[in-house]
C-alpha cells in the first residue's frame, strides 16, 4: 500500500506544477521511485504514462478555459506549454477530438483527464488486487425515451460518448421527455450491430410512451439478467476502465457469457457524486 502514498505525492505535485516544464525524474523523486521503476507504476494505477496523463490534464484544462473565459486561445496555447497556435490545436485535436476552434465556438466541456484522487486509487487497488464482485439483477422489459447516435467503433467512441453527454446535459434535454419513471436517474444504452459502428440511446425510463418528441425515440429493452458494477471515482476514466476489465477479465473467467443483448449504463447522484451502475447482460455459460 506504500505506493498509494507515493502516487498522492506525485500527482500533487503534477497538479501543482501543470503550467511548467515538468522533469519526470523530478516526480519520480518526490514519490521515491527510480523512474524506470516509477514509470511502470504510475503506468499501472492511472492507466496512462507519465507523460499521456501531463498531457490529457493540460489538454482538459485548457479546454475549461477556452469554454469559460474569454482569453485568447493563443494565451491558453502558451500557458500550456505550447508556443505556436499550430502545435496547440494538433495537440488538442489529438486528445479531445475537437479543434480548439470548435470547441469554444460550442461552448461545451467535458472532461478528458479530472485529477486522479484517493478513492479512485483505492478503487483501482482492489480491484487490481482482487477484482471486480458484480451484483446480480433481474431487470423487465423496460421502456426507453431519449436520442440515439450512430458511433463509429474505431476508438473515437472514447472521446464521442462524453461529448455526448455534455451536449445532452448542456441543452437539458430530458425536460423534454414526459412521464419519466426515475427524474435523477439516466440511461446510457449500448446498442450493438455487426457492423462497424453501434448505436448509443441516451435517455429515460418512462411510465408510458404516449408522448415521446419529436426529435426522440423509444426504444424497448427485454427482460434479462445483468450483472451489475459500480464505478467510484473520475465518471469517464472509471467508466471505460471498468469496461476494459469486464470484457478483458471478469467475462473470461466467471460462469457467465454475455448474452448478446444491450449494455446499460445508470448514471445517477449519491450523496452529491456523480455514480454510474454499468449492467452487462449475461447467461450462464452452459445455456
Amino acid at each position: 500500500m506504500s505506493y498509494i502514498s507515493a502516487m498522492e505525492k506525485s500527482l500533487s505535485y503534477i497538479e501543482n506544477h501543470l503550467n511548467d516544464d515538468i522533469d519526470l525524474s523530478i516526480i519520480a523523486k518526490e514519490a521515491g521511485y527510480s523512474l524506470y521503476h516509477f514509470q511502470r507504476v504510475f503506468k499501472g494505477v492511472v492507466g496512462d504514462s507519465i507523460k499521456d496523463y501531463i498531457r490529457k490534464r493540460r489538454i482538459t484544462e485548457a479546454a475549461k478555459e477556452l469554454v469559460y473565459t474569454n482569453k485568447p486561445t493563443i494565451d491558453i496555447a502558451v500557458k500550456y506549454g505550447y508556443q505556436s497556435r499550430e502545435a496547440f490545436s494538433r495537440a488538442f485535436g489529438k486528445v479531445y477530438g475537437r479543434n480548439p476552434l470548435e470547441v469554444k465556438r460550442e461552448g461545451i466541456f467535458y472532461h478528458i483527464r479530472e485529477p486522479m484522487n484517493f478513492d479512485y486509487m483505492m478503487f483501482e487497488y482492489k480491484r487490481q488486487k482482487d477484482g471486480m464482485q458484480p451484483l446480480f439483477r433481474k431487470l423487465p422489459e423496460m421502456l426507453v425515451v431519449g436520442k440515439k447516435f450512430e458511433i463509429k467503433m474505431d476508438g473515437t467512441n472514447y472521446q464521442e460518448i462524453p461529448l455526448l453527454w455534455q451536449k445532452w446535459h448542456h441543452n437539458r434535454e430530458w425536460t423534454d421527455i414526459e412521464e419519466r419513471k426515475y427524474d435523477d436517474e439516466c440511461m446510457g444504452i449500448c446498442i450493438f450491430s455487426q457492423g462497424d459502428t453501434f448505436e448509443y440511446m441516451i435517455g429515460h425510463e418512462v411510465k408510458s410512451i404516449n408522448h415521446i418528441p419529436k426529435s426522440m425515440t423509444m426504444y424497448r429493452i427485454e427482460p434479462s439478467l445483468y450483472a451489475v458494477f459500480r464505478t467510484i471515482g473520475p465518471i469517464t476514466e472509471s467508466v471505460q476502465k471498468t469496461l476494459d476489465y469486464i470484457y478483458t477479465i471478469w467475462l473470461d473467467e466467471s460462469l457467465y457469457q454475455h448474452a448478446g443483448t444491450n449494455d446499460i449504463e445508470y448514471y445517477y447522484y449519491h450523496q452529491g457524486e456523480l455514480v454510474s451502475d454499468i449492467y452487462i447482460p449475461i447467461l450462464p455459460c452452459d445455456e
